[in-house]
């Protein structure tokens, strides 16, 4: 199945990339069994597709009552405003099953590249430093993530351990074709930070590249308080579309809506979201580390937290509390840097 599908029935079309259904400009998250009821029946348009294949489809094969297949079409009949008794979209035959009845045009989107796409670095820097072991480690929680497990590193050291170099040497070793990475990094204010303020402006950066126009759209469908905190980027017109959208605004909706965006970005890609210098971090953006760890749901997801573990500063107290909740869950893994100077002075066995 192609990731950047666009399937489009009468006056809705449903986006393979995000999950989404839309009418018009209003859109509904659909819950995942019948996203893939909706998905199947559009992929088999004009079919008799019969109960069985339904079950293999949308519940893997697993016993269930027909009472439950049942139930998955009333309420996609009902989201689609379908007439049983007059049905346009979802036909019943008789002791056999279902057909789809509308057409349908396949379409893909408008910008094959995801949002946030990052393109890996191909020549090294002279100042990499070879570090085989903590490498290592971030290539296993890589793999742990591409398998569908979230996975969190906290990546401690002081100034002038090479945090920054490590992570650029990761960067540019992963072979994954469809990488979505944000890099944001926090900053030490002297008074109120605003909340989420290094993802705001990592997002923003990212907005104003040649490809940012897929990233705003996508902030617009998921994410609509996290773009009007960007509204310069917009035109009048679009900011007025924008508004009805926020009359809600609030750091929880905030929270809530980042949590499924960067959820989003994972669905037909790998994600991987840095935050660097985080002693520095905002309550708000290490709230929505610690729910995008805690939740359960499958996800393409890698979280690294960059920061100095000596650094006098509430946000190190808060990361060191969350650090050892995940260590207690198993959800998490942590590396700690020596200095260069340190590490020039280990004495490495010769290879035989």
């Amino acid at each position: 199945m192609d990731q950047n599908s666009i399937y489009e029935f009468e006056t809705f079309r449903l986006e393979v990339t995000t999950h989404l259904l839309w009418e018009g400009k209003t859109h509904v998250a659909l819950p995942p069994k019948i996203y893939r009821l909706l998905l199947y029946f559009l992929q088999h348009e004009g079919q008799l597709i019969s109960r069985e294949e339904l079950f293999d489809a949308v519940w893997d094969g697993r016993l269930v009552d027909d009472s439950a297949l049942r139930l998955a079409v009333n309420s996609l009949r009902n989201i689609l405003h379908d007439d049983r008794k007059t049905p346009r979209f979802i036909a019943t035959v008789s002791r056999r099953g279902y057909r789809f009845l509308a057409g349908v045009t396949v379409k893909r989107s408008g910008d094959n590249r995801i949002p946030l796409y990052y393109q890996p670095k191909i020549e090294p820097s002279s100042a990499w430093f070879e570090r085989p072991s903590e490498l290592a480690l971030l290539q296993k929680a890589f793999l742990q993530a591409a398998d569908g497990e979230r996975c969190v590193v906290f990546l401690r050291g002081e100034r002038g351990t090479g945090k920054t170099t490590l992570l650029d040497m990761f960067l540019s070793r992963i072979k994954y074709p469809d990488l979505a990475v944000l890099r944001s990094r926090c900053v030490q204010l002297h008074g109120s930070a605003e909340p989420f303020l290094p993802l705001l402006e990592a997002l923003e950066r990212r907005c104003r590249e040649p490809s940012g126009r897929t990233l705003i759209e996508r902030l617009d469908q998921v994410a609509p308080t996290w773009l009007f905190q960007m509204s310069n980027l917009l035109s009048a017109d679009e900011l007025a579309d924008l508004i009805p959208k926020i009359s809600q605004n609030s750091t929880r909706r905030m929270l809530r809506e980042a949590a499924e965006f960067f959820e989003n970005l994972s669905i037909g890609s790998f994600f991987i979201l840095i935050v660097d210098n985080a002693h520095w971090i905002d309550e708000a953006t290490l709230d929505l580390i610690a729910l995008l760890a805690f939740r359960r749901s499958e996800a393409r997801l890698l979280i690294i937290v960059s920061y100095r573990p000596c650094e006098n500063s509430a946000g190190v107290q808060r990361i060191e509390k969350l650090r050892e909740e995940l260590l207690h869950r198993g959800v998490c893994r942590e590396l700690s840097l020596q200095r260069l100077a340190q590490l020039d002075q280990v004495e490495f066995p010769e290879a035989e």
